[in-house]
């Protein structure tokens, strides 16, 4: 909502302050100096009877109280053909009614001055206003206005001007003289026929157009039908108020006709403006929808009160006077006939005011149809959230748990002060689980009342949904731990199967071949010893094997022994495979594993593909803790490629080492393995 300027509100206090000041003097002159309820003779067109003319002051103050405030908040909040007009009734009506109180005065005290001006205005001031509220609806219906609308604006403000321009002009009977009227008996002759005719025009315009309203009502959707149905009760009973300025009193019609006819403008003062200040703000209501609602039920229930007591009296005092006991009686019905009326009303009002989807029953609805469908965990806690925000017309919402867990959602853009609500999942005597904030959709309007409430009530369920997202989340979570787990064991695996299984089946082949070149030449004892370290090798393949079924890798407790064995199976290769100790070299027997695996790799990699025909395993030293040395054909630009390449490096992060692969300049490949703090620690140096 934008700020009011400073021209809008000097124009909301240019109508407030004239119509209640007016309204406010009339009221005290009437009572300081206890007028009479009769207008001054004559000052009036209207053909009402007498009774009716005496109701026409009180009239004019409730216009002006009522519609004062609401042209004040549409200048304010939403200026447009409405407000202005609604603006001149409220100020016309409270002029009409200090008028006719002050012309009543001048009676008593003929010295004052504007007695005739003033007493007159009684009879006109509230013709303009009265007459134009009939085209007020065609002014707030949506759409295109037809040729229909078009024509009845144009007549009813026409017949507006007529009669304003006739009672402004004539002079009556009485003892006051209007100023403003010309001594032209022709003239005043013909002004009561044409106040009626405009009058007689207004009301079948008026008519009309409850029709078009009604038509309006019927088609419209079911969330914009309430303002519709609001609108045409209020415009019913204004059109009611119009018989008593049209219909004559020779005709004698009974006095619980002419009592409705006075009292149906008031009444009509109580639905039609709320429609109009709904339909004419419509999403800049936001901020004093909680007074709108609370001042409409008041006002209503007031209303309905004062208008069935007097009517039940009036019915009662047509045979005779109505005694005390009678009267007693009345209202005592009356007000306890309104008490279950209380709530239906005041449902209505949120109806009006709120829309159907802010009706307790639909927002309940329409919420737990989005919660029954929405899905579990942070999806569907955003989907949760989004239903909030779009069924309740809120800014943003923001869900957060109070575990520390990483589950939450925001929706939309948080402005203004947010409205907290604690989240339990298993009712209110339980913790709270999750906070719920929300900000209302202008950041200078605090949250709505019903949104509030209605957000109260789901809580509960607001608190289940989080605690399945909660759950949710940490199920989500649990199956990718499970997942990168059986990763893991296809990556341990992968890396035994060829870090340790292939080089020492390889080695075997290579020591297989050696021994039956030995027995081609006769060296019997020479197969034999290359067949016990065969033998040796694969039992020490079943062990590794059996340690990776288990989970884990094989531990190494001899390195050193470990690495003779297997430089001795590649004894068989073209290439030639020594082991040099640098040192005494002791990791313990888990890295020492590792570092046994690494050494197969880089040797059979250096036997199989670079076709090396030297390769030397360097265990210890002062800068590594593992070197492989060959003089094959290098790695090229490709030293991060392959299985084994991959595993060595994932062995060496498990184990806390770091490897590397050089190319000498002299040709070959060095692939070099170090501690990981020490090198570290070279670094930071």
């Amino acid at each position: 909502m934008t700020r009011p300027t400073r021209t809008r509100t000097a124009a909301a206090l240019a109508v407030l302050i004239p119509a209640w000041g007016l309204a406010a003097a009339s009221i005290a002159l009437a009572w300081i100096f206890q007028l009479p309820a009769a207008p001054v003779a004559g000052t009036f067109l209207s053909p009402a009877p007498p009774e009716a003319q005496a109701r026409f002051d009180d009239i004019g103050v409730a216009v002006a109280v009522v519609y004062a405030p609401l042209a004040a908040v549409l200048l304010l909040r939403r200026p447009q053909p409405v407000a202005i007009l609604l603006g001149a009734h409220a100020v016309g009506s409270g002029l009409a009614a200090f008028g006719v109180q002050y012309g009543l005065l001048a009676l008593e005290h003929p010295s004052l001055p504007g007695a005739g001006l003033l007493a007159y205005a009684g009879g006109w001031a509230f013709v303009p206003g009265t007459f134009l509220t009939a085209i007020v609806p065609l002014l707030l219906l949506p759409g295109r206005r037809g040729m229909l609308r078009r024509v009845l604006v144009g007549l009813v403000a026409v017949a507006a001007a007529v009669a304003t321009l006739a009672s402004m002009t004539q002079q009556g009977d009485g003892s006051l003289d209007n100023p403003l009227a010309p001594a032209w008996p022709a003239y005043q002759s013909i002004l009561p026929g044409t106040y009626a005719i405009a009058a007689a025009s207004t009301l079948c315009s008026s008519l009309v157009v409850a029709g078009i309203l009604a038509r309006q009502a019927v088609r419209a959707p079911r969330e914009q039908r309430s303002p519709l149905l609001w609108l045409l009760v209020g415009h019913l009973f204004l059109t009611a108020s119009y018989v008593v300025t049209v219909l004559p009193a020779s005709l004698q019609l009974a006095a619980p006709i002419w009592v409705f006819g006075t009292i149906a403008p008031i009444v009509g003062q109580i639905f039609y403006p709320a429609a109009v200040l709904v339909m004419g703000l419509q999403h800049r209501l936001r901020g004093i929808d909680v007074a709108v609602s609370a001042v409409l039920t008041t006002s209503i229930l007031a209303v309905l009160a004062a208008g069935g007591y007097l009517l039940t009296i009036t019915a009662l005092e047509s045979p005779g006077p109505a005694t005390p006991i009678t009267v007693f009686t009345t209202a005592a019905v009356i007000a306890i006939a309104l008490l279950p009326a209380r709530r239906l009303i005041r449902d209505r009002v949120d109806r009006l005011v709120y829309g159907e989807s802010g009706a307790p029953e639909r927002l309940v609805n329409t919420l737990g149809a989005e919660v029954g469908e929405i899905a579990t965990g942070a999806d569907g806690l955003r989907a949760l959230a989004s239903a909030l925000r779009r069924t309740l017309r809120l800014g943003s919402v923001h869900i957060s748990t109070l575990s520390g867990d990483a589950v939450g959602v925001l929706v939309g853009s948080p402005q203004g002060a947010p409205a907290l609500f604690p989240l339990h999942a298993g009712g209110e005597d339980t913790e709270a689980a999750a906070v719920l904030a929300v900000t209302g959709s202008d950041p200078d309007l605090p949250v709505g009342r019903r949104a509030r409430e209605a957000i109260a009530d789901l809580a509960p369920v607001i608190g289940v949904v989080v605690r399945l997202a909660t759950a949710s989340t940490a199920l989500d979570a649990a199956r990718r731990r499970a997942a990168d787990a059986r990763h893991a064991e296809r990556r341990a695996l992968r890396r035994e199967l060829h870090d340790g299984l292939g080089p020492a089946l390889s080695g075997a082949g290579f020591s297989l071949a050696a021994a039956a070149n030995q027995l081609a030449r006769g060296d019997r004892a020479a197969a034999e010893a290359a067949a016990v370290r065969v033998n040796e090798l694969l039992d020490a393949q079943t062990v590794a094997l059996t340690g990776l079924a288990r989970g884990g890798t094989a531990a190494v407790h001899d390195l050193a022994g470990d690495l003779e064995r297997l430089v001795a199976s590649f004894a068989g290769a073209d290439s030639g495979v020594r082991l040099v100790v640098d040192g005494e070299v002791r990791p313990d027997p888990r890295r020492s594993g590792i570092l046994l695996r690494m050494a197969s790799e880089a040797v059979l990699n250096a036997v199989r593909h670079a076709e090396a025909t030297s390769v030397v395993v360097t265990l210890g030293g002062t800068d590594a803790i593992l070197r492989v040395r060959d003089d094959g054909r290098g790695l090229g630009l490709r030293s991060g490629a392959g299985v084994g390449l991959a595993s060595m490096r994932e062995w060496a992060e498990q184990a806390g080492l770091q490897v590397t692969w050089e190319q000498p300049a002299e040709g070959g490949t060095l692939v070099v393995v170090r501690a990981a703090d020490r090198v570290r620690a070279e670094r930071s140096a």
